[in-house]
């Protein structure tokens, strides 16, 4: 059993079974057992039940009566209805916030390179992709908007992890496509910024889909 003394076991538990959930692969499910848990993160039941209500919340399970906790596969259509609703919502934020892209800029830059130091921690590289992108929708100021789009981080983060996993060098292609939106956004150019985001998206679909 695992000694931890500098976190509370509720937090413990939810980052160990948050880290398994992404560590997942993208189409495969899984059932969550209670006990096993406990035991794999040094805990009891009682922040791992604590645990899994958060990461329910959180949109990364369903609690199933009877059953437990369920990690759904994510399909390849549910990965083009991913893409598609994040496009809508990334070109919205350049349509409505160009000018305060632009004042961001060091920011984003600042993510980039984070991003790059990060690039053989993938959990941590998808992190920072997501953050990058979350940065770009929260300057269009709409809180519903960024609401949703937050809503969408946990099949984000197991996409993610999956496309560059699997993906040969798409980890480097991924800094590359984020540099050119950067530029984009530098040079105040919203429709070379949109373009950009729709070929990054679109060589993310094909890094994880069967075409």
């Amino acid at each position: 059993m695992i000694q931890h003394r500098a976190q509370s076991a509720p937090l413990i538990a939810y980052e160990w079974v948050k880290s398994y959930i992404i560590g997942l692969p993208a189409d495969q499910e899984a059932f969550l057992n209670e006990a096993t848990l406990a035991t794999e993160t040094g805990t009891s039941r009682t922040p791992v039940r604590d645990a899994l209500l958060r990461l329910e919340v959180e949109g990364f399970l369903k609690r199933i009566p009877n059953k437990g906790a369920y990690v759904p596969p994510i399909t390849d259509p549910d990965v083009r209805a991913l893409m598609e609703a994040r496009g809508v919502i990334e070109r919205w934020a350049v349509h409505h916030s160009l000018n305060a892209l632009r004042r961001s800029a060091d920011d984003l830059q600042c993510i980039i390179d984070e991003q790059a130091d990060a690039v053989d921690d993938v959990s941590r590289f998808i992190e920072l992709d997501i953050d990058f992108h979350t940065r770009m929708i929260r300057l269009g100021s709409n809180p519903l908007l960024t609401e949703f789009y937050s809503s969408l981080r946990q099949r984000q983060l197991r996409v993610g992890i999956k496309a560059v996993t699997h993906g040969q060098g798409r980890g480097q292609e991924v800094l590359i496509e984020h540099q050119q939106i950067l530029e984009a956004i530098r040079d105040g150019d919203s429709d070379a910024v949109i373009a950009r985001i729709d070929k990054h998206l679109h060589s993310t679909l094909l890094a994880v889909t069967n075409h």
